[in-house]
């Protein structure tokens, strides 16, 4: 590989917590697309990267929510002591103009995806599973415009500190990420 590429995964939310919507917010601010904190600050500004994005997988009994970059071995030390900022920093200072960019966002994702039959299919099978129902597209609306900033803040507190990380590496120069630094520079357990 020619790459970098590195994922920091943290305990998410279940599907069915009050809290996973929170948790799509999180993900979509922090690395879900051009107008996100990680694409702009590691990507726009730094160029430290060609791919950076986060993400939140819900399930039944836990979730995992994830960051994943790519990046060449001589940006990798910086790319991480910048994601690491990030990650510290939005649980402070996330604002509204965030957090309602992120939902009109997820709004969209969910309206375009009911025109694809095969994504459709997907969630329908997937709630039916979870809820033992399918879950009409305002139900889903609802809960996505529910979400508060201060939701998302205290989301992110707890997951980043309250969970211990796992760093998952591959390429060159991975094996100098210190997992040490990750778990002191959040004030979170070890990570592993």
């Amino acid at each position: 590989l020619q790459e970098a590429q590195v994922t920091l995964g943290f305990e998410g939310r279940t599907y069915t917590s009050g809290d996973h919507y929170a948790a799509q917010v999180l993900a979509s601010t922090l690395g879900g697309g051009m107008s996100s904190r990680l694409f702009q600050e590691v990507r726009e500004k730094r160029g430290l990267c060609y791919s950076v994005s986060a993400f939140h997988w819900g399930y039944q009994d836990t979730g995992l929510f994830g960051i994943h970059a790519a990046t060449g071995e001589a940006d990798l030390e910086e790319l991480m002591t910048v994601t690491l900022g990030e990650v510290e920093r939005i649980a402070h200072d996330l604002d509204d103009a965030e957090v309602a960019r992120a939902k009109a966002q997820m709004r969209a994702g969910l309206l375009m995806s009911l025109e694809s039959p095969t994504a459709r299919a997907s969630q329908l099978a997937r709630q039916i599973l979870i809820h033992g129902r399918s879950l009409g597209t305002k139900e889903i609306t609802t809960k996505i415009d529910a979400v508060t900033v201060e939701q998302v803040r205290r989301l992110a507190a707890e997951i980043f500190t309250g969970s211990r990380a796992t760093i998952a590496s591959i390429g060159p120069a991975t094996s100098r990420i210190d997992p040490d630094v990750v778990a002191r520079r959040l004030g979170s357990r070890r990570a592993a």
